[in-house]
């Protein structure tokens, strides 16, 4: 922030600083970029509002500088801007591609149904399972498991998870009331190509799943495979589907340890003590690594009825196989040819642009305040900060 000057003379004023920025009102003051990369990078993105203000106020010798509630304030309007400025950009990036309604024009449609999906071949594969296989009778169903096995250099991969944090109870005549939510949520995004990462967040997973879209189409990344790791969610995995549609290199795959989650709660809540959950999950759990969705299925539907408590939960699990089994691969041999098996990247991405600075005890947010600082945070991940305060725009590219 900087002060304003005014020359006068005898005769009237003859100049005024503030004719060259625009006018503020109230006790507003300008806000520089020395001070947004201050305040925001090294500031509020890192720790609470209240210790950046008592740091910044010390190291620029204003003791009273810059009250907390006015950085805030500051980086909720940057990150609201920012984000604006992103869906923006989306926008015009897709209308420039001839994109309409997420759907590219008919000549494009044609080329991304015939684009091949770019593959290990049948050898390595053949060789990764009978490396991996407990024996013969195992090398059929993992040969004919439906995941295919991307090449991850000729493939764009992309974990997306939601994330919540305690909502801010809300506040009327200076009295807090009980908000209706607990939690408010956005949606973040982990996309890599080779050794190069960008990040994303959004209030929503059409809306980052369009920011990926818009980043595919304007770095050309369209011509490479789209590799999306899913945690079982219902709504995630039809939105990608229904989005990526015209797109036919594109594979879906189950995160190993959401699976191995799925099924120690619900095998929890359908068997009879942990003792004999432990025994199926011994038995099941090698199973599903090796891809056998079947012979999972055909395991928890031959247990004896004496070890089961609660048969509706066993149905949901059963259900959940045959409705996840397009995207349950070979974790084995996925492994052995060194290919992922987890989205741990978008869970670490949570972490970066939200858990870490959002989640600490006695902390709670806006949907505003959240998704904004978790804006600013990716903002300076993807080194995207410096431009972005001093041109209002973003490179919208993986960092050199």
């Amino acid at each position: 922030m900087f002060e304003t000057h005014q020359v006068e003379q005898a005769d009237g004023q003859v100049m005024d600083t503030r004719d060259l920025f625009p006018r503020l009102t109230g006790q507003e003051w300008y806000r520089t970029v020395g001070f947004k990369e201050l305040g925001m990078v090294h500031g509020t993105i890192t720790g609470s509002y209240r210790t950046s203000t008592t740091w910044l106020n010390r190291i620029r010798h204003q003791p009273e500088g810059t009250p907390s509630r006015t950085l805030s304030h500051n980086s909720e309007q940057e990150g609201a801007r920012l984000l604006a400025h992103l869906e923006q950009k989306s926008v015009d990036i897709m209308k420039a591609h001839e994109f309409v309604a997420d759907q590219p024009p008919l000549s494009k449609q044609e080329q991304y149904q015939q684009q091949g999906f770019v593959a290990h071949s049948p050898e390595q594969v053949q060789t990764a399972i009978e490396h991996s296989a407990p024996d013969e009778s195992y090398v059929a169903e993992m040969k004919n498991n439906p995941v295919p096995y991307e090449v991850a250099a000729q493939s764009v991969q992309i974990s997306i998870d939601p994330v919540g944090v305690k909502h801010q109870k809300e506040t009327h005549d200076g009295i807090q009331k009980e908000s209706t939510r607990d939690m408010v949520y956005q949606t973040v995004a982990h996309l890599q190509h080779v050794e190069h990462v960008y990040l994303f967040n959004g209030r929503g997973i059409a809306t980052v799943l369009r920011l990926i879209l818009a980043f595919l189409l304007h770095n050309d990344l369209l011509k490479y495979n789209l590799i999306f790791f899913v945690d079982g969610q219902r709504s995630l995995s039809k939105t990608i589907l229904a989005i990526f549609a015209w797109f036919l290199p594109l594979q879906l795959i189950l995160d190993w340890p959401h699976l191995q989650d799925k099924c120690r709660s619900l095998l929890s809540m359908a068997l009879k003590g942990r003792e004999t959950r432990n025994q199926v999950l011994d038995q099941l759990c090698p199973l599903l690594w090796l891809g056998c969705a079947d012979r999972s299925i055909q395991l928890l539907r031959n247990l004896d009825s004496d070890k089961i408590k609660d048969a509706r939960y066993l149905d949901k699990l059963i259900g959940y196989f045959q409705r996840q089994q397009p995207f349950i691969p070979c974790y084995a041999v996925r492994k052995e040819l060194g290919l992922r098996n987890s989205s741990n990247r978008g869970e670490k991405a949570n972490d970066l642009l939200v858990s870490n600075r959002q989640k600490h005890k006695g902390m709670s947010w806006s949907a505003s305040g959240s998704v904004a600082l978790a804006a600013l945070t990716a903002l300076v991940r993807n080194d995207e900060h410096t431009q972005w305060f001093r041109s209002r725009s973003v490179r919208f590219a993986f960092a050199a």
